[in-house]
């Protein structure tokens, strides 16, 4: 059997996921449940070094455990509500019409660049805002397994 880069990468990739959901499993068993709060202070005090750390990692293609910024939005429009003509003029009116048309929520990051989210439930209350995101980044499949999504 030959082994490749891809297959590499894949089984990276969902070993990384599954330590992932291990992780949360053991934090959801010993830290008390918070209400709903949109804010944490671990996500609010992350530093530009980590930020710049993530992007250095991105670039090798693995998956990783990150902070992005970015605006929440569909993967129908991603960064351009343009093309949904007068209802693409409110961001957040746009981005709920597309979900309810099947489209999913997403991370359009600074330099433009959409994400899937593991999460659909949290952005529903974000929806055109500015977010930070914190989670297991796979920048092959441009997806974040979520871990927190906090509104800038």
């Amino acid at each position: 059997m030959r082994i490749t880069k891809q297959l590499v990468l894949s089984i990276s990739a969902v070993l990384a996921l599954s330590a992932c959901s291990n992780a949360d499993q053991k934090s959801d068993q010993t830290s008390p449940p918070t209400s709903g709060s949109t804010t944490s202070a671990t996500a609010t005090e992350t530093s530009e070094s980590t930020i710049a750390g993530t992007q250095e990692q991105s670039k090798a293609g693995e998956v990783y455990e990150g902070t992005i910024k970015g605006v929440i939005s569909d993967s129908m429009c991603g960064k351009d509500h343009s093309k949904m003509g007068t209802e693409g003029a409110d961001p957040k009116a746009c981005i709920e019409k597309c979900i309810s048309s099947g489209a999913k929520y997403v991370l359009v990051d600074e330099k433009g660049e959409s994400y899937a989210l593991s999460d659909q439930e949290k952005p529903k209350e974000l929806a055109g805002a500015k977010v930070v995101i914190t989670g297991h980044i796979d920048p092959t499949d441009k997806s974040i397994h979520v871990h927190s999504i906090v509104s800038q």
